[in-house]
């Protein structure tokens, strides 16, 4: 017969399992809806349509994407950390399905911001041709380079010298004073935290003001500056302009 002592840690051992049992029910995972929306003008982003710059010249984009990698929530709480995972995604404005990412995440608990990175680092760059949204044939591997574009705007404008008067940013680097990769942290327009449980789908979206693409710290002149293929300073400071397209986060229900 088991002694007073033995049931007594039984029971202890029992409680214990509950416990672990119950952290694991307030830990239970879902899913957060990130929506990647770019605007001109304050309207939506189309594709072959003709807009016109701050310098009035005329353009129309034909081509934009880029790589968007290890998206986490920001916790309200310093004293939780995310989890971030280690792959890409290529945000191709032709294909609105990869606009939106489904992010699983820890429910119960309160986040207020979205973070990532823009652009593929230095670690993965070196590992060479990969498969998934890095893979070449996506078209945002320079085999030449050997190295990964971290964005690709192309399209066409009166004002290019380029043969067929396309504009081109291809826009890639990661050594140095010429890193075009960028760590990306966004809030709420309104500093609203959002708190993700079973049965409460919320959708993030982040908006982009391309607006800002020829009008930010670098003044781009698609006349001027039809194209820019190669790493260097060029590609440093259009990636400048390109992460000051990010505006902040709008939360809302998910639909």
């Amino acid at each position: 017969m088991a002694s007073h002592l033995d049931w007594i840690k039984r029971f202890s051992y029992s409680l214990f399992l509950l416990f672990i049992l119950g952290s694991f029910q307030q830990k239970e995972m879902n899913t957060l809806t990130i929506q990647f929306r770019a605007y001109v003008h304050g309207e939506p982003l189309e594709l072959n349509k003709k807009y016109q710059n701050t310098f009035g010249e005329t353009f129309e984009i034909t081509r934009f994407r880029f790589y968007a990698g290890k998206l986490a929530p920001v916790y309200t709480g310093t004293h939780f950390k995310s989890k971030i995972p280690s792959h890409y995604h290529l945000i191709d404005f032709s294909d609105s399905a990869t606009t939106r990412i489904e992010l699983p995440v820890t429910a119960g608990i309160i986040y207020n911001g979205i973070q990532f990175q823009m652009g593929i680092d230095s670690v993965d760059q070196n590992r060479g041709a990969q498969t998934g949204a890095l893979d070449p044939i996506k078209g945002m591997f320079w085999t030449w380079n050997s190295g990964y574009i971290n964005i690709k705007i192309e399209g066409n404008s009166p004002v290019s010298t380029q043969p067929a008067h396309i504009f081109e940013y291809h826009i890639g680097g990661y050594h140095d004073i010429y890193n075009t990769v960028w760590q990306i942290k966004l809030y709420s327009t309104n500093d609203q935290s959002f708190l993700i449980s079973n049965g409460k789908k919320i959708m993030i979206e982040i908006g982009m003001d391309l607006d800002y693409l020829f009008d930010g710290p670098t003044p781009i002149h698609i006349g001027e500056v039809p194209s820019c293929m190669v790493p260097g300073q060029l590609a440093r400071n259009i990636s400048e302009n390109f992460i000051g397209t990010f505006t902040g986060l709008t939360i809302s229900p998910h639909p």
